[in-house]
């Protein structure tokens, strides 16, 4: 028999309700403290023992029950919270760097995590997150996670009058759309790429290096070493102030590496017109791919007239925001080749939009990655789904940052690659466990007072 005053019936019936089957016990501190009053079977009758099995059985059937978006009351699942967390990582391959994610929790427990990048991590991640805090998530707060396109429209037409269509909202917009997304898929028990109609298991990647400057062709080639031990056949290295030294270490790397290896550079938005076509003159003489940002993203004139006289491909986008900046890049002949991001261009559902417009005018689509494991895994969804991906940016030097961010084996690593490729995380959402103990090892640092003027990424050289 059932000791103190709880019987069978009311267990189930307060399961079946949402509320924990518990008897409020007083305790010999006199506090109050819930007691779940189950027994074992050998206790009970035949017929208490069937109504216990049935106990057992309604709690399965909740759990799958949280699995579909319904709560356990019947009452359709809500977003009960989101919330943006900095972080500053280091390890031995670069300076400190900033990420950003982002983490959306229903009110039955389900957790979806996003990420935002402004180009190279999150350089100010506390200024993204008070613009989520503060204009996003009261949009989201109390609303049902399954309608992700919804949700993007509802934050983009709440925001845009008043914060603008480009830059740090729509970086913000993105990194909450990830997490919709990877909030839906594990709703759903599937996996984004599914979700969004996947029709490949893996897609190539280009180990994306360093600056040139940093050291000798020799050194370059052993950081590329394993990437291309294990198949990958395309790399990109970037140039600085001091173009004709790069220049020079170039050409000493292209003579190490395989003639069938393709090789894109990064001018990260360093130089005049005049500048930039003396560069990619050089650079086609390499057989060099594509030549990426060159001039800054503001001097759509310039970019055009190089586009138009640089022998080879010029490529832009992770500076550019939803489908109407790619739209007036394309119709105003102002890049060869788009690199949208999702975790900046406004989301996993944009990027694949900027894509489809990219086919129209017939330009390559590859997209940008330099940020964490949750912005690459949802580039990689979306290149999965995305016929017109040619490949994926692979930002190899950040592997610490995924390692330290996820439990157990980082499914994005470079151990991973086979034949220059990486799988698709196949796991529910993104596919990946993140470890949300890495948000207390790596605590956001604030910026230290910079009293040096700008010298990078002026378009002055």
């Amino acid at each position: 028999m059932f000791p103190l005053r709880s019987n069978p019936r009311e267990c189930l019936r307060h399961s079946l309700s949402g509320v924990p089957s518990a008897l409020a016990v007083r305790n010999a501190s006199g506090l109050d403290r819930a007691e779940c009053l189950r027994p074992s079977e050998g206790d009970l009758s035949p017929r208490l023992r069937l109504t216990s099995r049935r106990f057992s059985s309604s709690r399965r059937a909740l759990s799958r029950l949280a699995g579909s978006g319904i709560n356990p009351s019947g009452a359709p699942m809500e977003i009960a919270s989101v919330r943006a967390i900095p972080i500053t990582h280091a390890d031995h391959h670069q300076q400190p760097l900033n990420f950003l994610f982002v983490r959306i929790e229903t009110d039955h427990g389900v957790v979806g995590y996003g990420e935002v990048c402004d180009s190279y991590g999150c350089t100010y991640p506390v200024s993204t997150r008070a613009v989520i805090d503060e204009a996003l998530a009261p949009l989201l707060m109390g609303e049902e996670p399954h309608a992700v396109e919804r949700l993007t429209q509802k934050m983009r037409g709440w925001t845009r009058r008043r914060l603008g269509g480009r830059g740090l909202i729509i970086q913000a917009i993105s990194g909450v759309e990830i997490a919709l997304w990877d909030l839906l898929g594990k709703l759903d028990d599937v996996s984004v790429g599914r979700l969004l109609g996947r029709g490949r298991d893996r897609v190539p990647v280009y180990a994306s290096g360093p600056f040139l400057e940093e050291g000798p062709a020799e050194w370059h080639m052993s950081l590329f070493q394993p990437c291309l031990d294990r198949g990958v056949r395309a790399i990109k290295v970037r140039t600085g102030l001091d173009f004709k030294r790069d220049l020079v270490t170039l050409r000493s790397l292209r003579a190490m590496l395989d003639d069938k290896l393709r090789i894109m550079v990064d001018g990260s938005e360093h130089y005049c017109l005049t500048t930039a076509l003396e560069i990619a003159k050089a650079l086609g003489d390499l057989d060099v791919s594509f030549f990426e940002e060159p001039l800054p993203q503001h001097n759509r004139e310039g970019i055009a007239r190089l586009v138009a006289k640089s022998p080879v491909p010029i490529a832009y986008g992770e500076h550019l925001f939803t489908q109407y900046d790619f739209e007036q890049c394309l119709v105003k002949r102002q890049a060869d080749v788009v690199q949208p991001d999702a975790a900046i261009c406004g989301g996993i559902s944009e990027a694949s939009r900027i894509a489809a417009l990219a086919a129209r005018f017939g330009a390559r689509v590859i997209p940008h990655s330099a940020a964490g494991p949750i912005a690459l895994a949802a580039n990689l969804h979306l290149a999965a789904s995305t016929p017109n991906i040619s490949m994926v940016e692979y930002s190899f030097t950040l592997d610490g940052l995924w390692n330290a961010t996820q439990r157990g084996e980082s499914v994005v690593s470079p151990a991973v690659l086979r034949d220059g490729e990486l799988p698709i995380p196949d796991g529910a959402g993104l596919g990946l466990e993140i470890d949300a103990s890495a948000w207390a090892r790596h605590p956001y640092r604030t910026r230290q007072a910079v009293t040096a003027m700008p010298s990078w990424s002026l378009g002055y050289t």
